[in-house]
């Protein structure tokens, strides 16, 4: 008998903990099972056909990441973000995070793909040492919602004048992660 982890809801007010926390689970295994692809995944346009296609690929050849007979539904972001964190955990060491997440202008240009991106990368470079304590709580705790709590002016200021984001915690931990992934591993001008 296959257990379903239903996540569509996850857009919703009060999502449910375990559920959030096996999508969390499911990406960081992905991410560390195969890390090359999920970089070449995170890299990519998430409005391309060829995102989209990989990352249902990604998906789909990891049924070893769930621990029993499971399906997993979840919702894109949510994965996403938690293949984010897991890369960024491999790729940078826990010191170093916030140095790595700041503002600097020997860093490549990266242009963000939609308002929220936007809010999200100018949140993570204006608030590094805050992001990088995010990530260290376990996401769906109370540890996670007291990490946040000081995010709250920055997002504010980050957001573009006439722009509405209504977003849960586990939607906007997802939104810092893949900026700051995104941050992390964009190469500083004149070195590739």
């Amino acid at each position: 008998m296959s257990i379903v982890l239903a996540l569509a809801a996850l857009l919703a007010a009060e999502p449910d903990t375990v559920a959030i926390q096996a999508v969390h689970n499911f990406g960081a295994c992905v991410a560390g099972q195969t890390p090359r692809g999920a970089r070449e995944v995170l890299a990519l346009d998430f409005r391309s056909d060829e995102y989209q296609k990989k990352f249902r690929a990604m998906i789909k050849g990891h049924d070893r990441c769930l621990p029993f007979d499971a399906r997993l539904g979840t919702a894109r972001l949510l994965f996403a973000g938690a293949m984010a964190e897991a890369l960024i955990k491999f790729d940078v060491k826990a010191g170093e995070l916030p140095q790595s997440l700041a503002f600097d202008p020997a860093r490549e240009a990266i242009q963000a793909r939609s308002p929220l991106e936007a809010m999200a990368l100018c949140t993570v470079m204006k608030a590094p040492q805050t992001t990088a304590k995010l990530f260290e709580t376990e996401p769906a705790t109370d540890e996670e919602r007291q990490a946040m709590q000081p995010l709250g002016g920055v997002l504010g200021n980050c957001l573009k004048k006439d722009t509405k984001a209504e977003l849960n915690k586990p939607a906007l931990r997802s939104l810092l992660a893949l900026a700051a992934w995104r941050i992390a591993s964009a190469p500083k001008v004149g070195k590739r």
